[in-house]
C-alpha cells in the first residue's frame, strides 16, 4: 500500500490558482495574499499559512510579458499600419501599455505564487 502525502491540506491547482489572482490566500480564499503592491505577506491572516518559503521571484514578470506581449505588438503593428505617425505611437501606447502591465502583474504573480503553494514548492525549487 503506498502512503499518501502526509499534509492534510488538499491541494486543488485551479482552486489556489485562481485565488492568487484574486489576492487571496491559496489555501484558505478569506486572507490578503500581498501585504503591498507585490509584496507577498509573510503568514494567512486568516488561517495562518506560511508563505515564506514561496519566492516566485521571475516567473511571474516573464508571464506577463508573455501574457500581453502578443496582444500589444499586434496593436502596435496595426497603428503602424493604420498611418499613425511613430512620433505619436509613443504617447498613444505606451501610458496605455504601462497601465495594463501595472494591472496584471500583481495578479499574475498570485496566480503564480497560487501555483508554487500548489504544487508544494518552495524555495530553492525544491519541495519539502
Amino acid at each position: 500500500m503506498i502512503d499518501g502525502p502526509s499534509d492534510p491540506v488538499v491541494r486543488q491547482n485551479g482552486r489556489a490558482i485562481w485565488r492568487g489572482v484574486r489576492n487571496r490566500c491559496p489555501a484558505c480564499g478569506k486572507g490578503q495574499l500581498f501585504r503591498a503592491y507585490l509584496k507577498p505577506a509573510e503568514t494567512c491572516a486568516a488561517c495562518g499559512e506560511d508563505f515564506s518559503s514561496i519566492q516566485a521571484e521571475d516567473g511571474p514578470s516573464w508571464l506577463t510579458i508573455l501574457l500581453l506581449g502578443p496582444i500589444l505588438v499586434a496593436l502596435t503593428f496595426l497603428l503602424i499600419a493604420s498611418g499613425v505617425p511613430s512620433v505619436l505611437l509613443m504617447p498613444i501606447l505606451g501610458i496605455p501599455i504601462i497601465g495594463v502591465v501595472l494591472l496584471a502583474l500583481p495578479r499574475v504573480k498570485g496566480g503564480f505564487i497560487g501555483a508554487l503553494w500548489s504544487l508544494d514548492i518552495r524555495s530553492g525549487g525544491q519541495a519539502p
